[in-house]
């Protein structure tokens, strides 16, 4: 296959799951539904009913997965603007992603990942009926996005050591410090409303455990008695009850923030969180007094939520507010981190710019 130039309007490869693949699936789904006509022998009623629907169903999934290979095949398309990457299962979605919006990308295992403000998406090699088809495409995504990555290799000779391009202009760990403020605020509020919500979530768990149990005994189902019921919800909620006091007190958030000529990706455990300068609409730098040292909190507002994590260093904040200024996101002295309580003592923020 040739690769295609850059003045073609559109570039089209075929995208789909080798076959390979798509029978392991189909006999996945057949198993599962013998399987489920199997217990359906043992049962009776409502319950026979549900079990012969969920074979049902899987036999369906399974037809799916063979059909939509067969006759809706994915199609990658590369726009001048966007990849317009197919996903999803049983139905087919396609998400268009801006080459201005990839933050990062690396060459994987598999393929080319790139990382962008709604998720990570991989032009996987598999998916080509030939090599020529994904090096063409991948090359073309990487000069879409301006990105130098190096030259690609094989994926089935790629080492696990992988490496991800662009480098940040910023990268930190966030002080721990943060969690012991956040901790002093929690235990200095009233006890009086931290009971009621902790009681209130309680409640909502032992519904949850509660439902099922109603829905057996009204359908006449066997299951254990109201007693025996009682002697195991009870407990485990209050575990569930006890995990979410804790947690709310004594906050263990640890976050790897990088910052990125295009946006910033933060790195908690194994959840990770991406977003670009364009869904950004203010900012704005908070300090507050803990233990005799000054905490400095970034508060980033984007569409539907805002970020807030702590900076390190002077020399950070300020490298930070250069940056926000140079992509003209203007500061917002209304932002306020979201989890300081009314009560926790006041402290004076500082306009910064």
């Amino acid at each position: 296959m040739n690769v295609p130039s850059d003045h073609e309007s559109s570039r089209r490869y075929g995208f789909n799951l080798p076959w390979r693949g798509v029978v392991t699936g189909a006999v996945f789904y057949a198993g599962l539904s013998v399987f489920t006509i199997h217990l359906a022998k043992d049962f009776a009623g409502i319950m026979f009913v549900v079990l012969i629907t969920l074979s049902a169903i899987f036999v369906l999934l399974a037809i799916i997965m063979v059909a939509r290979r067969l006759v809706f095949p994915r199609v990658l398309e590369l726009s001048e603007d966007a990849v317009l990457f197919p996903h999803g299962f049983p139905r087919t979605r396609i998400t268009p992603i801006r080459y201005a919006d990839v933050i990062q990308m690396s060459w994987t295992q598999t393929g080319l990942e790139m990382v962008t403000p709604r998720g990570h998406f991989e032009i996987t090699a598999s998916h080509f009926k030939e090599k020529e088809g994904y090096r063409a495409a991948a090359d073309f995504v990487c000069r879409k996005t301006a990105i130098a990555m190096p030259p690609q290799r094989e994926p089935e000779m790629f080492d696990r050591r992988r490496r991800a391009f662009p480098e940040p202009l910023l990268n930190w760990d966030e002080p721990r410090e943060l969690s012991a403020y956040r901790t002093r605020l929690v235990v200095s509020s009233p006890l009086v409303p931290r009971l009621a919500k902790a009681l209130w979530f309680f409640v909502r768990c032992l519904g949850f455990f509660i439902l099922p149990w109603l829905l057996l005994q009204l359908f006449q189902l066997p299951t254990i008695s109201t007693g025996g019921f009682l002697c195991v919800a009870i407990p485990v909620a209050l575990f569930f009850t006890l995990l979410h006091w804790l947690s709310a007190t004594y906050p263990t958030r640890y976050t790897k923030i990088s910052v990125f000529d295009r946006g910033i990706t933060q790195l908690s455990g194994k959840q990770t969180r991406s977003l670009s300068y364009r869904d950004c609409s203010g900012w704005n730098v908070v300090e507050r007094q803990f233990e005799g040292q000054i905490l400095r909190i970034l508060l980033l507002q984007c569409r539907a939520y805002v970020v807030e994590v702590a900076l390190p260093d002077t020399s950070t904040r300020d490298r930070l507010v250069q940056l926000f200024h140079d992509k003209q996101i203007p500061q917002s002295l209304d932002l306020k981190p979201s989890w300081e309580s009314r009560l926790a003592p006041k402290s004076k923020n500082l306009r910064l710019g």
